[in-house]
C-alpha cells in the first residue's frame, strides 16, 4: 500500500472512527501493511480541559489494542515530562530523528535509554499543529534503524495533512463534550448533544431534589478579597459536589452560594433509593464540610457551615429562557418547596432538613421538627431532621 493509498484511506474511512485511539490503531496497521518499520507509536494531544492537560494514545504490536492515557496538569511539572522529547518538541516545534544505537543520541533524553534497552534503534518525533492553536505530538520508534530512513519518515509525514483534519474533528467534539459536561452535568450535556435544544422542550420527571446553601456568605464577601472568596467557594462546592456525585446525584446549577441537585427516579432508581441517596449525600457533605471547617480554623480562617434540604416531587426538566440564551433546568412546585425548606435550616438551626415525603420513604431515626407555613404552599410543611449522630 502506497503513502497515497494510506492518505486516501484516512480521508475516506477515518471519519467512521470514533476517536483517536481507534484511529491510531488502524493507522499503525496501515503503515505496517505498507512496509513501514513502525514498532511503537505515541500520539499525544494537548486538550482544553478544566483538570486534564491532555492525553496520549500509545500503540505497540504486542498490545491487543492501543491504550489511551490521561495526562494530568501536575504531570507537566514532573522531571519525566520536562526532560522528555515530547516537551522538547512542544516548546521548540519542528521534528528530529535519533539513532538510538549511538550513545551520544541516547544521552539526549532519559527515555531514549529505556527505548534502547527495549530493542528500539530509531526514534522520530514531530509536533503537529492543527486547528486554531491545537498542538499534538507524534513519536515513532523502530527496531530497524537500517529500514527507518528518510523515505519512510517522509511517508509518515504524507498523512499529516489528513491527520490534522481528523485530530481537529475529534478534539472539537471532545471539547464540546467536556465543556457541556463541565457546565451542564453528564445527563444534561448528553441531552443537549443529542439535539434536545429547542426552547420549551422538556419532560416531567420524579426526583429527589437537593439544595444546599452556604451560611454567612454575605459576611464572607465583605471580609475576603476576590481571589480568597473564589478559593473558599471552590473548596466549599468541591466538598458538596463530591458527596453528591458519590451518591449518584446530578448537579443542575450553582446559584451564588447555593447548589441545586436532582436524584432522578427512573427504571434504575426507585423513589426510596433516590431519597436514601439524597439524604446520604447530605450527611456525607456535612461531615466533609465539618472536616474542611476544622482545617480552616486550625489555619486561623473562618469556619464554614451550610444548610441542606431534601424534598421529593415532580418537576419539569427542560429548556427555558430567551430565544438566544437558554437554560436546561427544573421547574415546578417541588422546586419552590425545597427552596423554602432550605431557608428553614437556618431558622431551626438544623443543617439537614427533610420534607415529610422524603422522611416517609427514608424512615429510621428522624426527629420531627413540626409543621411550618410556607409561602405559596397551601398546607403547612411538615419537616424532619436527621439526628445529630446521623448528620454529624
Amino acid at each position: 500500500m502506497s503513502r497515497e493509498a494510506i492518505t486516501s484511506w484516512l480521508l475516506d474511512q477515518g471519519g467512521q472512527v470514533t476517536g483517536l485511539r481507534e484511529l491510531t490503531q488502524a493507522l499503525c496497521a496501515q503503515w505496517r501493511q505498507a512496509g513501514f518499520a513502525v514498532d511503537r507509536v505515541n500520539l499525544g494531544v494537548f486538550a482544553l480541559h478544566p483538570e486534564m492537560a491532555g492525553y496520549a494514545v500509545v500503540w505497540e504490536p504486542e498490545l491487543d489494542e492501543a491504550i489511551e492515557i490521561a495526562v494530568r496538569r501536575e504531570d507537566m511539572d514532573t522531571p519525566m515530562y520536562l526532560n522528555s522529547p515530547i516537551h522538547w518538541l512542544v516548546e521548540r516545534g519542528g521534528s528530529f530523528v535519533a539513532d538510538l544505537r549511538r550513545p551520544t543520541e541516547r544521552a539526549r533524553f532519559a527515555v531514549f535509554e529505556e527505548f534502547s534497552e527495549r530493542g528500539f534503534e530509531a526514534y522520530f518525533g514531530e509536533r503537529i499543529d492543527y486547528g486554531d492553536g491545537g498542538v499534538a505530538v507524534l513519536s515513532v520508534c523502530s527496531r530497524r534503524a537500517d529500514r527507518f530512513d528518510e523515505a519512510q519518515i517522509e511517508g509518515l509525514r504524507a498523512v499529516f495533512p489528513a491527520l490534522k483534519l481528523f485530530i481537529h474533528l475529534v478534539e472539537t467534539r471532545r471539547l464540546a463534550e467536556t465543556v457541556l459536561e463541565t457546565y451542564l452535568g453528564p445527563d444534561t450535556s448528553k441531552r443537549v448533544l443529542s439535539g434536545q435544544i429547542l426552547r420549551g422542550q422538556g419532560e416531567s420527571i420524579e426526583a429527589a431534589l437537593w439544595l444546599c446553601d452556604l451560611r454567612g456568605f454575605t459576611q464572607l464577601t465583605s471580609s475576603l478579597s476576590s481571589a480568597e472568596l473564589i478559593q473558599v467557594m471552590n473548596d466549599y462546592f468541591d466538598t458538596m459536589a463530591e458527596a453528591v456525585w458519590s451518591h449518584g446525584g446530578e448537579i443542575l446549577k450553582f446559584m451564588g452560594d447555593a447548589m441545586l441537585v436532582v436524584f432522578r427516579i427512573d427504571d434504575q432508581r426507585s423513589a426510596q433509593d433516590a431519597c436514601w441517596q439524597a439524604v446520604a449525600a447530605g450527611t456525607t457533605a456535612l461531615d466533609d464540610l465539618k472536616r474542611l471547617s476544622s482545617q480552616r480554623e486550625a489555619q486561623g480562617l473562618a469556619p464554614l457551615s451550610a444548610g441542606i434540604a431534601v424534598h421529593l416531587g415532580e418537576v419539569v426538566y427542560g429548556n427555558i429562557g430567551a430565544s438566544r440564551r437558554l437554560d436546561f433546568t427544573v421547574m415546578g412546585h417541588a422546586v419552590n418547596v425545597v427552596a423554602r425548606l432550605q431557608t428553614l435550616t437556618a431558622k431551626l438551626d438544623r443543617p439537614l432538613l427533610l420534607s415529610a415525603a422524603v422522611a416517609e420513604l427514608v424512615g429510621g431515626d428522624l426527629e420531627p421538627m413540626g409543621a411550618f407555613p410556607i409561602k405559596g404552599v397551601r398546607e403547612p410543611l411538615v419537616v424532619y431532621t436527621a439526628t445529630p449522630s446521623e448528620s454529624g
